[in-house]
């Protein structure tokens, strides 16, 4: 499929979310495509409103239309989902915030008994 092709399909597409301007890009990668919804929101670290961009969905070169409007509809949820876990906190932090870098993760889980239940907690949990 051309790139072209995947435009027009998108086209069809639409997300609307509080008042939120959305568009899907599509751009060349290798032998297919990268799909990518971008918001114009505001920014949870600076306040200031931008177009912040999702992350990127391949679509090989022999896509279908049906692949196409799954991955703008799975583009749409990954964007909300992310900024859920940045605008979600417990005790007033963002336990689930999405940009941690993953060597940091890695550290706190070897550090962290977080998998480990007492026999309390057990108890707790059974019915």
């Amino acid at each position: 499929m051309k790139i072209e092709d995947i435009r027009t399909i998108l086209e069809e597409c639409s997300f609307h979310l509080f008042d939120i301007p959305f568009e899907f890009r599509v751009m060349p990668k290798g032998d297919g495509y990268l799909l990518q919804l971008k918001g114009y929101i505001r920014d949870n670290d600076t306040g200031e409103y931008s177009w912040q961009k999702g992350g990127k969905h391949y679509l090989s070169s022999f896509t279908i239309k049906d692949e196409i409007v799954n991955k703008a509809w799975k583009a749409c949820f990954d964007f909300v989902i992310h900024e859920a876990r940045e605008a979600f906190s417990y005790k007033q932090q963002t336990i689930y915030h999405p940009h941690f870098l993953v060597d940091e993760l890695a550290t706190f889980v070897a550090n962290s008994d977080h998998a480990k239940r007492t026999e309390q907690n057990k108890r707790l949990l059974e019915f």
